[in-house]
């Protein structure tokens, strides 16, 4: 379990760091829309557990979902949360 956690935490910080060199001060408005996307994924996929958690039926969504589930679980959400606070960091000391 820990080596999991290690994985999701590099995970993230690696997305922080590719966030934090990719940041071009002339691009403001390019990295704020990159913090709508990765806080928009982040919030499909919360919102996939509420709905979804407790449906079993064998529907489409319900399959994609499972798998927007677990991608997201395994490192996807890591790379979210990265991004965001890269591009944040970025804004806020670049410039």
């Amino acid at each position: 379990m820990r080596l999991l956690i290690f994985i999701w935490v590099l995970l993230a910080l690696s997305g922080a760091g590719a966030a934090w060199y990719a940041m071009r001060p002339d691009r403001r408005l390019a990295a704020w829309l990159g913090i709508a996307l990765a806080a928009a994924l982040l919030a499909a996929f919360a919102a996939t557990f509420i709905l979804f958690g407790s449906h079993v039926d064998k529907s489409f969504v319900a399959v994609a979902g499972y798998f927007f589930n677990w991608g997201m679980a395994a490192g996807g959400a890591a790379v979210c949360v990265g991004a965001i606070i890269g591009l944040a960091l970025a804004l806020a000391y670049k410039g």
